[in-house]
């Protein structure tokens, strides 16, 4: 870590550092340091009128998607895409990459067995175990605090290569951050060390938020948190997926949003150099205001693209019933669209558990959703399985690109003769392909 490149305005202390660590060559001693961030206190940075306006909005746009959210009928159903696309993106943003389109048609539910897995796919749905516990706790009034984030980095870890005595546990041993030789002195950040500064630490931070209490500056806190968070890096693995989880759990927690309906990762996914530098220039240089303006850029333009998804995904649900009613189709016709907006691939055998209907049954219902162009066959080996197209594309498209929400079914944009879902998948100029 670059000593020189912390000012006199840093937000924190630099401490020498040495030790040794064994490689192919021999014992290697290094000499570096490392960074400790001043504890927050009640008095926030001095902040410039585009940051305050900056918070302003992102608050608005949060209560924008909340109020959708009240709205909307069984939010539970559109929170499975969401958070799937929150563990895809958290995860890809720490090297560990899965597409989307596997993430989205994986059968599993929070808790469910993972044998057989690939470790990447293992940590993906880890998140996802995660992110569940996180919502039950908020939504069960307990307070985000050491105990229930040491919980979630234990979901997250669990079963991997991160496993271990120190799973749930605030670290024991030194890590650290971006060094391309992997070796700790050519390490582009150093958090503190461990031990009982670092425990304290965390515990203020936790205590420091659950002080904090003016709802309209609610987005601000959670900037700070974050940027604190991320810093000490109390955990040997998981520290930025729980952080960006933890922008969630907030937000819900301060009732910023009613529903877990938006994805932040896919926005700083996107920019994920600029992200890395805003969090480390308030060490350096107390860029407090660079910080805080990215951040709620992030947040008001997560929950404007969020809002186009949640409204193109409830236009389909309309249009879906529409197609169906004209048919005079009956309910476990319905009840299988309906699946497919939370769940835009699937198989026939797990879409008869989802309904509790009859393979037989079932089978009609997809059969019927085929030739409405509602679905389409996916033929794979000796498994036949079935895709909503247009959900898929709601939920897959890059941030930035989400589909307008009038726009008209796939089929709808084919050749009549194709206008049954026959055809192969063709997404109408100017959108992005499902792949």
């Amino acid at each position: 870590m670059l000593e020189e490149s912390f000012t006199e305005k840093k937000t924190g202390t630099l401490q020498k550092l040495s030790g040794e660590y064994q490689n192919r060559y021999g014992l290697i001693h290094y000499e570096t340091c490392s960074f400790t961030p001043d504890p927050l206190g009640d008095e926030y940075p001095e902040l410039s009128q585009k940051a305050i306006g900056a918070i302003t909005r992102a608050s608005m746009a949060l209560a924008r998607l909340s109020e959708l959210g009240d709205g909307i009928p069984n939010p539970d159903l559109l929170r499975r895409p969401t958070m799937r696309r929150e563990a895809q993106s958290t995860s890809a943003l720490e090297g560990t990459f899965e597409r989307i389109e596997t993430v989205l048609a994986q059968d599993y539910e929070p808790g469910g067995d993972k044998t057989g897995w690939s470790e990447s796919l293992v940590e993906v749905f880890n998140y996802l175990d995660a992110a569940d516990h996180g919502i039950k706790s908020v939504r069960e009034g307990r307070p985000i605090g050491i105990s229930l984030v040491r919980e979630l980095q234990r979901l997250l870890v669990n079963g991997t290569k991160s496993d271990g005595p120190q799973a749930g546990e605030i670290r024991n041993s030194q890590v650290f951050i971006g060094s391309p030789t992997r070796r700790i002195e050519d390490a582009r950040f150093v958090p503190m060390p461990p031990g009982q500064n670092l425990d304290i630490a965390v515990r203020a931070l936790m205590d420091w938020w659950n002080s904090r209490n003016e709802p309209g500056l609610a987005v601000l806190d959670m900037a700070m948190f974050h940027y604190q968070f991320e810093t000490m890096h109390p955990f040997t693995d998981g520290n930025g997926r729980i952080g960006r989880l933890l922008i969630l759990l907030q937000m819900m927690s301060r009732r910023l949003l009613s529903q877990p309906l938006l994805s932040v990762s896919p926005w700083f996914e996107q920019r994920r150099g600029d992200y890395q530098d805003r969090l480390l220039e308030v060490s350096t240089r107390g860029d407090w205001e660079g910080w805080i303006l990215f951040f709620c850029q992030g947040i008001e333009e997560s929950c404007e693209d969020a809002l186009l998804r949640v409204k193109r995904l409830n236009r389909l649900r309309d249009r879906y019933r529409e197609l169906i009613s004209g048919r005079k189709y009956g309910a476990t016709t319905v009840n299988a669209a309906m699946t497919f907006i939370g769940q835009p691939c699937t198989t026939a055998p797990a879409m008869s558990r989802d309904i509790g209907k009859s393979y037989t049954a079932t089978r009609c219902a997809l059969s019927n959703l085929e030739s409405l162009g509602i679905v389409k066959a996916v033929h794979g080996g000796n498994t036949i399985g079935y895709v909503a197209e247009d959900v898929m594309l709601a939920v897959s498209a890059a941030p930035g690109h989400a589909i307008d929400p009038d726009a008209p079914l796939l089929s709808e944009t084919r050749d009549e003769s194709n206008v049954f879902g026959r055809a192969s998948c063709r997404p109408r100029a100017g959108l992005p392909e499902t792949r």
